[in-house]
């Protein structure tokens, strides 16, 4: 299918969707003719639905349909009922459509029938189950081209045929478009076609689009505090809050010097443990017992290890030998 086409089909259905509630996968009633006009130009049935629906179908045959198509084979003589026509899927590809119209499940007429289910109130005119009508026109025969008579009279009959069962799948076609709501699949040309909406359908959308406009926005009610509470309490789905940068990244400041000020050593106690009550020592300078002392750093050196004294001076290790001498 063409790209114009499809996103034609596209807009259209979405219009169904909008407007009448349509939803996939899509229930399409197939008649006799559609299903034989699909297997004389060798299409594949459930593709080309959905290819012209663009969407997933549900493809259904009534009890009705399934009778008209049995009744025109031949019957065979060895089971005494009619052949199973090549044109026919199988159950599981097209399911059966259970329709009763009468008390003895007795078919009718295929096209009473599906219409019967387009709109089962004949004077409301409403598809309630939301049905698309797949059809076609009926498959013209091939005629020889022989001059006697009774050809010529069989010939006259098979046209007169033809041109009644034209008639009868058109009137399908007029009698759908009547009822608002009902889009319309039909065969041309080996071609699914998809019929734009009908005038019934155009003025039920026009109807929807103005009482659009009729009623038009809300007004905003003013909020109580409950209400304002609940909304706050209520979170918001998809929406996250803002935190901080992870701390594990985030390079930790270095500490001042000027900030701390003069580091303060805390006293410390004789060995004894016992200290005077006024605080004073008994050093010869008079510096108090409690007052400690400044604690020698050693550090490796080329020279050798370095020790500060109380004042803070360095000195070597040979300096602390003559000391000791003297």
């Amino acid at each position: 299918m063409r790209a114009k086409r499809s996103k034609k089909y596209r807009k259209l259905m979405h219009q169904y969707e909008l407007t009448f509630g349509f939803r996939a996968p899509y229930q399409v009633l197939l008649d006799s003719n559609f299903l034989q006009q699909v297997h004389n130009f060798k299409m594949d049935l459930i593709p080309a639905l959905e290819r012209t629906v663009q969407g997933n179908v549900k493809p259904l045959l009534t009890k009705c349909s399934l009778a008209a198509i049995t009744a025109a084979q031949p019957i065979n003589p060895k089971t005494g009922k009619p052949f199973r026509p090549y044109h026919l899927p199988p159950p599981t590809v097209l399911p059966l459509r259970h329709c009763s119209h009468n008390p003895n499940s007795e078919p009718i007429d295929e096209i009473d029938c599906l219409l019967s289910l387009l709109s089962p109130n004949a004077e409301a005119k409403k598809n309630k189950e939301h049905y698309i009508l797949a059809t076609a026109d009926p498959a013209v025969k091939k005629s020889d081209n022989n001059n006697d008579n009774q050809q010529r009279k069989r010939k006259r009959d098979e046209e007169r045929e033809e041109e009644q069962a034209l008639r009868r799948a058109r009137n399908l076609r007029v009698r759908a478009r009547s009822i608002p709501g009902v889009p319309i699949i039909y065969v041309k040309r080996s071609v699914m076609v998809l019929e734009p909406l009908s005038t019934p359908s155009e003025n039920v959308r026009e109807g929807v689009e103005m009482d659009k406009f009729r009623v038009g926005l809300p007004e905003p009610q003013p909020k109580t505090d409950e209400a304002a509470e609940g909304a706050a309490k209520k979170k918001i789905p998809g929406l996250k809050k803002a935190r901080g940068p992870n701390p594990l990244s985030v390079k930790k400041p270095k500490k001042r010097a000027a900030e701390s000020g003069p580091a303060k050593t805390p006293r410390k106690n004789d060995g004894t443990g016992a200290s005077n009550e006024n605080g004073a020592g008994d050093g010869p300078d008079g510096e108090e017992a409690g007052a400690p002392k400044t604690k020698r750093r050693r550090r490796h050196h080329k020279s050798g290890f370095r020790e500060e004294n109380e004042d803070g001076a360095p000195s070597t290790q040979a300096d602390q030998a003559m000391g000791v001498d003297a």
